[in-house]
């Protein structure tokens, strides 16, 4: 064979396909019942919206962006994280806020190919925009946890932390700048990069040295105004009383520049060293750095990838062939006109039907029939049809019985499955 996927992509088969249908339908239903809007926005975006929002310093603007200009010189991104774009495009459109939006849209990061981690992969995520007050925050995390518990998800728990605001976070940097800069010959090289544009982001850095130092470092919640100490407080009150365990992380910062205040990760202690399952948090100025007005906004993201591997495990990766409810084998030129005219007829009575129009005779169809997984077959011959009565064969137990169309469609195991995407209504 020519030709490979490429390092970082895969290609996701029926079996995970339908897994993956599922999940959307729970995240649906439960959105749904929150209020949460559907919303899909470009696959590829201005360079510099994610640039000013994600932030120079982050690994995923510095490292693992794929960046390209298009044949007009234009300087663009494929889409490394959904909530810039989301934001960009409620402030754009003049969406009334207050709003809330889903999504379940593909993300590109040029990063090393990890398990459940992929550098083409689905993330689906919740954004409530133009709500300041904890209950938001509370609200999200609990909608998280429904989710995740609901999904099975083995090994989880929640951390939780706050990094301030603007007015409390400019006092707690100055502090953790005169640490760092104690001990600069001890940190890595990306870390004393993030030192001077970004200095929240070394708590983001894995490299052992670093996180040996950085167990000393100062801790932003000895600088806290009142405001953000009550907003963090009513959180955590507010968790506790929906019984939601969770450990304080006064380390946990995310990856982004554009958070405030309360900052989340879900994490799976299947994942192993890169752990994290879910992660968000509040980025009440996010709107401001885009161009707009002042736009509270708080929200989290999963990767679809890594949320089945911890929950269907890998199994759910390997495809095997379906099986088939009903097969029919037409036997002869009429019964192949006969048979595809009764395709439509049974699907259009719910019947989930394929047929074998490959040439042979019966022997020879059985064994395809087999070889397809095929549960129930019916034979279709010009006596069958002349009598219209057919043979209905189970593939196990190679019991017969001739049957008429009406009987067929009449058997339950041969129904479709409901309809993906419903109303949601029990």
């Amino acid at each position: 064979m020519r030709f490979k996927r490429v390092k970082g992509t895969r290609d996701i088969l029926p079996g995970e396909a339908l897994a993956r249908r599922e999940l959307e339908q729970m995240v649906y239903e439960k959105f749904s019942r929150a209020g949460f809007l559907p919303i899909l926005t470009p696959t590829f975006e201005a360079y510099e919206l994610y640039q000013r929002s994600t932030g120079q310093a982050s690994d995923i603007v510095i490292k693992e962006m794929y960046r390209f200009a298009d044949m007009g010189g234009r300087d663009l991104a494929l889409r490394p994280e959904a909530t810039p774009s989301v934001m960009r495009a409620v402030l754009e459109n003049h969406l009334k806020i207050p709003i809330r939006l889903w999504y379940a849209m593909t993300m590109f990061r040029q990063d090393k190919p990890q398990k459940g981690r992929y550098r083409e992969h689905t993330q689906i995520g919740a954004e409530i925009v133009g709500e300041a007050e904890p209950e938001a925050d509370i609200e999200l995390v609990k909608l998280g946890y429904d989710l995740f518990t609901d999904m099975g998800i083995k090994g989880m728990y929640l951390e939780l932390n706050t990094i301030g605001c603007r007015k409390c976070r400019p006092g707690y940097t100055e502090k953790l700048v005169e640490f760092l800069k104690e001990h600069q010959e001890e940190l890595c090289s990306d870390c004393k990069v993030r030192m001077k544009r970004n200095p929240l982001r070394v708590f983001d850095c894995k490299v052992k040295s670093c996180q040996a130092v950085l167990k000393n470092a100062p801790s932003q919640r000895e600088y806290l105004c009142e405001d953000c100490k009550l907003h963090f407080d009513q959180v955590k009150r507010g968790l506790e009383g929906f019984s939601i365990p969770y450990q304080e992380n006064d380390r946990l910062v995310r990856g982004l520049d554009y958070y405030s205040r309360t900052v989340v990760e879900f994490k799976s202690r299947l994942l192993g060293a890169q752990d994290t399952l879910c992660g968000g948090g509040r980025y009440d100025y996010l709107a401001e750095e885009l161009g707009g007005p002042p736009t509270p906004a708080t929200g989290f993201a999963f990767g679809v990838e890594r949320a089945l591997l911890v929950s269907k495990g890998e199994e759910v990766f390997d495809f095997t062939q379906s099986p088939i409810p009903l097969l029919l084998l037409p036997l002869g030129d009429e019964a192949r006109g006969y048979s595809l005219r009764l395709l439509f007829k049974l699907r259009d009575a719910g019947i989930s039907v394929q047929a074998e129009f490959r040439p042979g005779g019966l022997s020879r169809k059985l064994k395809h029939a087999d070889a397809r997984n095929a549960e129930r077959v019916l034979i279709v011959g010009e006596d069958e049809i002349a009598k219209a009565r057919f043979i209905l064969r189970d593939m196990k137990t190679g019991e017969q019985s001739k049957v008429t169309i009406e009987e067929v469609q009449s058997i339950p195991e041969l129904k479709i499955h409901p309809p993906l995407l419903t109303s949601g209504e029990d």
